[in-house]
């Protein structure tokens, strides 16, 4: 069989009859076609792998944005169209008659800090078919892809935190800051008493707005109260935050602490219902709150709940003045001790923030050994200040978890 193909091939090639020149007329145009076919197969192959990548980076840029809160659900679709559109950019040279054009889908589940978002990027790209192709009929080379990225809010790590709250006699001080209240307003008349005959009388006759100083105790209600609701928003199914609080003035009595648990909102019942009075001694309040977040029961609570074996653990430590009670320039002890608790929990591995609020210089030092470095420390020198601190203290233990888990 193989001997006789051979030797038809060879009659083929010493004929002189025009078959070779036939069959080579036959086979030219099929050849070209073929290497036609070759070539917009190639450019099909390379247009895609182009667009995969354009639409696979656009859906990812697109989600990772959206989970960081750089961008709202609003803008997404055009971020991706624009983030699509200058991945390709350069195309239009490579490709004769390029284009393509984006379609984009995008979905979430769940809610708040636990919003998961689902990008897809779908798009149709076009290029002129080759000289040959377009002969054989084929104008256009058309191809589909489609990226898909998912990526979700911070929040889903777990953390135990406890607040450690100065509530001494310094705390009901004003803390610079006013606030408009109104008032009832009295004014006097002459009545006449038929008994004593006439005399002025005092009655309400209206109200009237004064300015009131606020004392550092409220601005700090408020502030535990900002930084309470960004960790209850970073967990709304209380799955994976737990807080306390414990409060101290020359002493810390039961009723200044506030066991750690899941219920976030406890803490802020706590700070609200603080009375400022009294000294300033932090060895106890420390020491609680260093057993708080070290104790095994605080790792059996989360291994139960998100089977985690490992929860970032911080401590925020407030002050506004220095220790008066068992401390003086002479003797040092509550400052020393409660140095000793903080250096316990930084080496379990806790997380100290401090804040400095209006505190003078002793209090200042103390705290800032105290911390967990240079950027755990903060000094707030007015109500504001205060309250942003304990709103970036919050913020920034979310980000910490995030780094430290993923």
């Amino acid at each position: 069989m193989f001997k006789s193909t051979i030797m038809k091939i060879g009659n083929i090639l010493r004929a002189d009859d025009g078959n070779f020149a036939m069959l080579t007329a036959l086979l030219t145009p099929v050849l070209i076609v073929a290497g036609s076919l070759a070539l917009d197969t190639s450019n099909a192959l390379s247009m895609k792998v182009r667009l995969q990548n354009a639409a696979d980076s656009a859906a990812l840029a697109t989600a990772s944005q959206l989970a960081e809160e750089n961008i709202v659900e609003s803008e997404a679709v055009d971020y991706a169209t624009d983030f699509f559109t200058a991945q390709i950019s350069g195309d239009a040279a490579a490709f004769d008659g390029f284009s393509a054009t984006p379609s984009v889908t995008l979905s979430k589940t769940g809610s708040g800090k636990k919003t998961v978002w689902k990008v897809d990027v779908t798009a149709v790209g076009s290029q002129r078919s080759s000289v040959m192709g377009r002969f054989a009929g084929r104008e256009t080379i058309d191809v589909t892809i489609n990226g898909t990225s998912a990526s979700a809010r911070d929040g889903s790590n777990p953390l135990s935190m406890m607040l450690v709250l100065d509530r001494s006699g310094s705390m009901d001080w004003s803390s610079g800051r006013t606030t408009t209240e109104v008032v009832p307003k009295y004014c006097r008349r002459w009545v006449y008493d038929h008994r004593y005959g006439w005399r002025r009388k005092t009655y309400q006759c209206g109200t009237k707005k004064v300015e009131t100083d606020v004392p550092k105790i409220d601005v700090l209600k408020e502030a535990v109260a900002d930084l309470t609701a960004h960790i209850e928003e970073s967990d709304p199914t209380d799955e994976y935050a737990r807080m306390g609080a414990v409060a101290y003035n020359s002493e810390t009595r039961n009723s200044d602490k506030q066991r750690i648990s899941w219920t976030k909102s406890d803490v802020m019942d706590f700070a609200n219902a603080l009375e400022a009075t009294g000294g300033t001694n932090s060895e106890d309040a420390m020491r609680w709150a260093y057993e708080q977040v070290t104790d095994s029961t605080e790792i059996n609570a989360h291994y139960s709940r998100n089977g985690s074996k490992v929860p970032s653990t911080f401590i925020v430590f407030m002050t506004d003045g220095e220790n008066s009670t068992g401390s003086s320039y002479w003797n040092n002890y509550a400052d020393s001790q409660t140095l000793k608790y903080c250096t316990k929990a930084k080496n379990k591995g806790v997380m100290i923030f401090t804040v400095a609020f209006q505190a003078p210089d002793r209090g200042k030092q103390l705290l800032s050994s105290c911390a967990s470095g240079s950027g755990f420390y903060y000094t707030a020198d007015s109500a504001d200040e205060l309250k942003q601190a304990f709103k970036d203290i919050g913020e920034e233990a979310v980000k910490l978890v995030t780094r430290l888990t993923d």
